[in-house]
């Protein structure tokens, strides 16, 4: 795969009056990540990978409930019944939130000894992709990119030290990837071919060193908008489809880590963060709700063969 020169305008992005971001009645998160959003029950579903922890909460209700889990969970996926994907350090299981029980589906046999998944998203076409990091020192290069098609998981690239970014265009002929590695900050785009799954023409979307925060999560909205977590920078940005940062929006925290577009009309931007750290602020680890004049895409489910 070829990789263009150092992609992503630094140009002025547009204003816009009376953004409100909102705090979720929520406890605050260890490592919030993975966020996603159920249509059919209305409701988000994420991880606290520092705890351990499965979440969902009904916005509508207040209900939150978690559940325990025996790893570290990096990211989650719909399935086309009411059980959930959760990739964890010891392979990808299938929990059924009815009993709080996981069943093995499948081992991340190309991830190095001492890796766990990281971020992940589902393709339009159904599709789970999902990478790895380093537990402890992630200065090597070794993280690796893999897919489950609702069967067996397939190896697909390496050479990553923070695997994140991951989400795919409305008519998914794009995908996006970031490595968060401050040595890297870069959020790569790629052809994606929807019959196959296959990842092609690598080439550098945006570079992250002239923002104030790192790429972590993102997702896509209906007008092919990249919307990034800027981990570090206490900040969202909305990318157009050339990489032109569009929109910038303060966030109260400094440390985002993935949004997903929820809510009755996929208008409100939800946000999770990491709340981490001695030097952790007040609203490090919160759940952060934006309502926007953009809308998201119904998350797609995956189909288990």
């Amino acid at each position: 795969m070829s990789m263009s020169s150092r992609a992503g305008s630094a140009r002025q992005p547009s204003a816009m009056s009376e953004i409100k971001v909102d705090i979720l009645p929520l406890p605050k998160m260890n490592v919030g990540e993975g966020i996603i959003w159920c249509d059919r029950k209305q409701c988000l579903w994420w991880v606290d990978i520092g705890r351990d922890q499965v979440w969902r909460y009904a916005p509508e209700t207040g209900e939150a409930q978690s559940w325990p889990m025996p790893d570290k969970p990096g990211c989650l996926a719909l399935t086309e019944g009411d059980d959930i994907l959760v990739a964890l350090t010891g392979g990808l299981h299938r929990f059924d939130p009815k009993t709080g029980t996981l069943a093995f589906v499948a081992p991340f046999k190309s991830f190095p000894e001492g890796h766990r998944p990281n971020d992940g998203a589902v393709s339009r076409a159904g599709r789970f992709y999902i990478g790895s990091t380093a537990l402890g020192n992630r200065s090597a290069p070794n993280a690796r990119l893999c897919v489950f098609d609702g069967h067996d998981i397939d190896d697909l690239m390496g050479g990553l030290h923070v695997s994140n970014g991951l989400a795919f265009s409305p008519d998914d002929r794009t995908a996006y990837l970031s490595d968060s590695w401050p040595d890297v900050q870069t959020i790569w785009a790629f052809d994606h071919d929807p019959m196959t799954g296959e990842l092609s023409q690598r080439r550098v979307y945006f570079d992250a060193e002239i923002t104030a925060g790192r790429p972590d999560g993102a997702c896509v909205d209906r007008q092919g908008g990249y919307w990034m977590a800027g981990v570090g920078g206490g900040e969202m940005l909305r990318l157009d489809p050339s990489g032109a940062i569009a929109l910038r929006i303060p966030v109260p925290t400094s440390r985002p880590s993935k949004p997903c577009f929820g809510g009755a009309n996929l208008s409100t931007l939800f946000v999770t963060s990491i709340g981490t750290g001695e030097d952790a602020a007040a609203n490090d680890g919160r759940i952060m709700s934006i309502k926007l004049p953009f809308q998201g895409l119904a998350e797609p489910r995956i189909r288990l063969l």
